[in-house]
C-alpha cells in the first residue's frame, strides 16, 4: 500500500496489464488498449529459464530446479543451485536477492565439499527478509513481515546497507 502511494505521489501510473507490443511512443496491451507513452517501466516476477525444464532436472511447478536443504538437486546429486534458479522444496522462499545472497556462502562450501568428498551442510534460510525500497528524494519504505514503515531515516539505513554491500566487491588498493 505504501509503494502504491509513493507511485501516485510521483505521478507514476500503474497499469496492471500484459504488454503485447512496445513501440516508439506506444504500448499495446492484451486487453486491446493502445497507450501513448513517454517512458515504460516493465516489472516482472522471477521466471525460470525454459532450458531448465529440458535438462531433466527435477523442477518445481514454475520450472525452478528443485533442491534440498544442502542446495543439491533432488534428482541429480552432482548438481547444485541456489537463488533465482532454484526452489528449496522443504523450505520455499520468495525469489529475492536477500535469500540468493545469503545462500551463496553455503553453496560455495557445499560445492567444495562435494568435490573433496566432505559432508555437505544444510542451509537454513531466515523465515522473513527485510525489504528496503527507495522511492526518490532520499526517502524509502521498509517492510519486515507484517510491518512497514517509511521515511528519510529508512533511506539513510538502506543507503548504508547498500554501500557496505558494494564495498565488499571493490578491489583492494595497495
Amino acid at each position: 500500500a505504501r509503494a502504491l502511494v509513493a507511485l501516485r505521489d510521483h505521478r507514476v501510473q500503474l497499469i496492471d496489464a500484459v504488454a503485447e507490443r512496445i513501440g516508439a511512443g506506444s504500448i499495446a496491451l492484451s486487453d486491446g488498449r493502445t497507450l501513448a507513452i513517454d517512458a515504460t517501466l516493465l516489472m516482472t516476477g522471477a521466471a525460470s529459464d525454459p532450458w531448465l525444464r529440458r535438462t531433466g532436472f527435477a523442477t518445481d511447478e514454475k520450472g525452478f530446479v528443485s533442491v534440498n536443504a544442502c542446495l543439491q538437486s533432488t534428482s541429480h546429486p552432482f548438481v547444485f543451485a541456489a537463488g533465482d534458479a532454484a526452489t528449496m522444496i522443504d523450505s520455499p522462499r520468495p525469489k529475492s536477492g536477500v535469500y540468493a545472497v545469503r545462500a551463496g556462502p553455503r553453496l560455495a562450501r557445499n560445492l567444495l565439499a562435494a568435490i573433496t568428498d566432505a559432508p555437505l551442510r544444510e542451509w537454513r534460510p531466515q523465515q522473513r527478509a527485510l525489504y528496503l525500497l527507495a522511492t526518490g528524494s532520499k526517502h524509502a519504505i521498509a517492510s519486515w513481515g507484517p510491518f512497514a514503515f517509511e521515511g528519510n531515516w529508512v533511506w539513510r539505513w538502506k543507503d548504508r546497507i547498500d554501500r557496505g554491500y558494494i564495498a565488499k566487491f571493490r578491489p583492494c588498493s595497495h
